[in-house]
């Protein structure tokens, strides 16, 4: 739970943030006034929009203030008309998601033939909501220039919007790649991202699924602080991305963006410049299918990168392979032998374990020293994307769109983000996600407008796969690797030196399903812009998840020797661990929100908002139980050879999912002021309470235990000529 008293004070503001909903779309709002700043009432209000012909008509109150909501994104011209005034009419209205945009009119009085056109853009100023954020259009989507053209770079330029650490983002390799920026402290898992309103989460990883190409992008947001009661589900930022429609007129692009080594400076490491291929191309395609009654767009990019990664190991000598260990600067120590030196720092040929010698075999070696290796290797990058959406204005009170986009390709990693930085364990990561929205908008009068939509997001990721899949036995180990999918050679972790083998844990192959489904309904009263809104969403994950299928080892220099690599000739680990039984797990989640809220426009400089969101956030499940919790002292019931403390669903006071669901209830409150009434600069404030979803921490219980192998099974040596008794029988 996130607790969260935000004071702001925002001065000369240049991009209206006021939210108007979850749905992507926007408003226009204002006064009419005539020359004397008296309210005109009963005006007459039209906007329609430039590229598709869509239009809406709201007619003004008592006190001169017209709303119309629920507008697509896009440009808008705006005309008004009373009775004995000159027709208004104003052109170039931009409208962007979950923005109001503020257009006041003061009308002349004229005759029916005479009227005032306005040219020029509206500067956006927010003086009617408490939240924070900005817009991101199109065109600086476009024309800003961005690294493999991904648009969440352009969050960054935002307050309180930090990249992810080097470290981190290394670190997490392809788990990592949706989680494009951490906002305000929050986690980068924290944020919540939305396609034309409809939820785009990785919810193994964090991050968003779904790719989309800058030229597919109209606009995004990213919702930073204060976010009204529609939005929830997290305790972060909500990044909200609106796909491009089609329009009246027929327009398409055709595009290509190479890269090059051809370009490049050499890497100070490398011995030459590293290989790089990119090409990023592709084209898209909207108009009409019926003039203002129906439109299209399409996509497709493609992305082709093979690219140079220069890695370095410390590896052993050529004399060390052998046992040869007069190059160590130091004595060998027997410590077997109760601390001896071992004669000439040379460990007898009979006393190598014959499978020690095929996994030293394993490390190449050394070409900038004996000791150090450095090469550089190739990695591939593939991938595609390609979607449409059909916009239908049914009626001029009924408007449908529906929209299917796929994201998908691999990676070919020669080096393992899990594994050693020496070549030979190469990995691959398969992706591909399916994404599609369908959502109605039918307007019951100019005051009330109801919002439906379903959507469904498919995520498969098959990550870490291992292309290396030499198995234990080939190596001279006597026992298999517990599944077929993480097949490889094992992990060997030698203190003082590169690790080397396959990766320790993984393959990791998850699909996401997450079906949801919205309803809200907007009502226009007054000095009141009241919503109402309720969703539902299901998501299940079916996944298999490999924990060191093929052991790991690892190798110190305490014991029998000084020196990891001697131990590692000796057979003589101070670790041993591989994770057997069935790591196949079927989950799921579901949860369920309901909101009221309330923008009053109390007087013409200021506006209070407030509501109340409810959220059901519920712990997963698991298909057939297979899930555990921890605690203390507690003995199961349902398992009661189980150790002390460990527990599972059945047990007393243990349900299904391990924690217990939670009843989320998050007032908010604020407002903005305008203090001078010239719309050019506000004062907000807002208190709000948010949750986050469950992270329950739930462990997997495996129908075998995770346990280790007796260590006769990596062909214990006998210990000729060290005079040396292996004690490790399990090794844990």
């Amino acid at each position: 739970m996130v607790r969260r008293l935000i004071a702001a004070v925002v001065v000369c503001v240049l991009t209206g943030s006021r939210v108007f909903a979850q749905d992507p779309t926007g408003a226009i709002e204002g006064v009419v006034t005539d020359k004397t700043a008296g309210a005109v009432a009963s005006a007459k209000v039209i906007v329609k929009n430039a590229d598709t012909g869509f239009g809406r008509a709201a007619v003004s109150g008592a006190d001169g203030f017209y709303r119309v909501t629920a507008l697509p994104v896009g440009t808008y011209s705006l005309t008004v008309e009373a009775p004995r005034f000159a027709a208004f009419s104003q052109s170039q209205i931009p409208v962007n998601v979950n923005q109001a945009v503020r257009v006041d009119v003061q009308l002349s009085v004229g005759t029916v033939a005479e009227s005032v056109t306005v040219a020029g853009r509206v500067q956006l100023v927010d003086t009617s909501s408490n939240a924070l954020g900005a817009v991101v259009s199109g065109r600086e989507i476009l024309d800003l220039p961005l690294n493999g053209r991904n648009f969440t770079q352009l969050g960054l330029l935002q307050t309180g919007v930090a990249p992810l650490t080097a470290g981190v983002a290394t670190a997490g390799g392809s788990l990592r790649q949706g989680q494009a920026y951490a906002v305000n402290g929050m986690r980068p898992e924290q944020n919540v991202y939305l396609v034309d309103g409809a939820q785009n989460i990785n919810r193994m990883d964090g991050g968003y699924a779904l790719k989309l190409p800058v030229d597919a992008v109209a606009e995004f947001r990213i919702l930073t602080q204060s976010a009204p009661p529609e939005f929830g589900g997290t305790g972060g930022a909500t990044t909200s991305v609106v796909t491009r429609s089609g329009s009246n007129q027929y327009r398409g692009n055709l595009y290509e963006f190479v890269r090059n080594d051809a370009f490049d400076a050499k890497n100070y490491f490398s011995e030459e410049v590293e290989p790089l291929k990119q090409n990023q191309f592709g084209g898209t395609m909207g108009g009409p299918i019926k003039k203002d009654r129906v439109m299209f767009f399409g996509y497709y990019e493609g992305f082709r990168n093979d690219q140079g990664i220069t890695t370095s190991a410390t590896v052993p000598t050529p004399g060390q392979r052998q046992g040869d260990f007069s190059d160590l600067g130091v004595p060998l120590i027997n410590f077997a032998a109760g601390g001896v030196p071992i004669p000439g720092n040379r460990i007898p040929a009979a006393a190598i374990n014959p499978a020690a010698l095929n996994v030293i075999n394993m490390y190449p070696l050394g070409n900038v020293s004996p000791s150090i290796y450095r090469a550089t290797l190739v990695g591939r990058n593939y991938s595609d994307q390609a979607g449409g959406r059909i916009d239908v204005n049914v009626s001029s009170s009924d408007q449908v769109f529906g929209r299917y986009s796929y994201s998908g390709g691999y990676n070919v990693n020669p080096i393992s983000v899990r594994g050693t930085d020496v070549p030979g364990f190469p990995t691959r990561d398969d992706l591909a996600t399916h994404s599609a929205a369908l959502s109605e908008n039918h307007i019951f009068s100019s005051a009330m407008i109801n919002s439906l939509r379903g959507s469904y997001l498919r995520h498969k990721f098959f990550f870490d796969q291992r292309l290396n899949q030499t198995p234990p036995g080939a190596l001279g180990f006597a026992y298999t690797s517990s599944n077929s999918e993480g097949q490889g050679p094992p992990f060997f972790n030698v203190s003082g030196y590169s690790p080397i083998g396959g990766a320790i844990t993984g393959p990791r192959n998850s699909t996401q399903n997450m079906f949801e489904v919205q309803d809200a309904l907007s009502w226009t009263r007054g000095a009141h812009l009241v919503k109402f809104g309720a969703g539902y969403q299901h998501t299940g994950i079916d996944m298999f998840q490999a924990i060191a299928p093929n052991a790991f080892y690892v190798f110190a220099g305490t014991f029998p020797t000084n020196n990891a690599v001697a131990n590692l000739l000796l057979g003589a680990p101070v670790t041993f661990y591989q994770g057997l039984g069935d790591f196949g797990r079927d989950i799921s989640v579901w949860s369920a929100s309901a909101y009221a809220q309330d923008e009053w426009r109390v007087g013409g400089r200021l506006t209070l908002n407030y509501g109340l969101r409810y959220e059901r956030i519920n712990p997963i499940t698991e298909a057939q139980n297979r899930l555990t919790g921890f605690t203390p002292g507690a003995q199961s019931v349902v398992f009661p050879s189980a150790p002390a403390g460990l527990v599972f669903p059945g047990d007393p006071g243990v349900p299904d999912g391990i924690a217990q669901s939670a009843n989320g209830v998050m007032p908010r409150l604020g407002f903005a002021w305008d203090p001078t009434g010239a719309g050019v600069w506000s004062v907000r404030a807002s208190y709000g309470l948010f949750y986050d979803q469950f992270e329950n921490g739930a462990g997997t219980a495996s129908q075998v235990p995770v346990s280790s192998i007796p260590w006769a099974q990596f062909n214990q040596f006998s210990g000729q000529g060290l005079n040396f008794q292996n004690p490790y029988q399990r090794c844990l």
